[in-house]
């Protein structure tokens, strides 16, 4: 998460209060504390954010056989069939399981724990739990097939 603040002050506000509204409206908002400072004459805004929601709006489609190394990319495609599957069977969109982004991080760094797992960011303990296992397993049979090879 991250922060910003802004001050209004009251005699002269129009210029601060369209900076704040741009900001609100281009951001995930996750909370905003008021609060007005008398002495001051102005009022305080501290806004709690997610530093993601503005860059995913104006990015491109992500090619991940670019970006992912063949292997890495192998181990991504069996991560999205097992996605897609889960999806179906739950009746959810597939981003609701993980995300593409998720998906290329558990390709690259292949965690073997669910604790690992959780390191990866938007995936906390309740996603870990509930479908970290299945994805785990691909990950470490794919390692597994790659060391059969030597």
């Amino acid at each position: 998460m991250q922060y910003k603040s802004f001050i209004i002050n009251t005699g002269d506000s129009q210029i601060a209060e369209e900076q704040l509204n741009a900001f609100l409206r281009s951001h995930r908002i996750i909370t905003i504390q008021k609060e007005f400072v008398e002495s001051k004459c102005s009022w305080f805004f501290l806004v709690e954010y997610a530093e993601d929601f503005a860059e995913t709006k104006t990015t491109r489609k992500i090619d991940y056989m670019k970006i992912l190394s063949q292997e890495d990319f192998a181990v991504f495609s069996k991560l999205r069939e097992l996605r897609k599957k889960i999806a179906v069977e739950e009746k959810i969109p597939a981003y609701a399981v993980f995300t593409d982004e998720q998906l290329s991080h558990i390709a690259r760094e292949k965690p073997d724990t669910i604790q690992k797992l959780q390191t990866i960011n938007g995936i906390g303990s309740s996603k870990a739990e509930k479908y970290g296992a299945a994805f785990i397993k691909i990950v470490g049979s794919r390692i597994q097939d790659d060391f059969d090879i030597f």
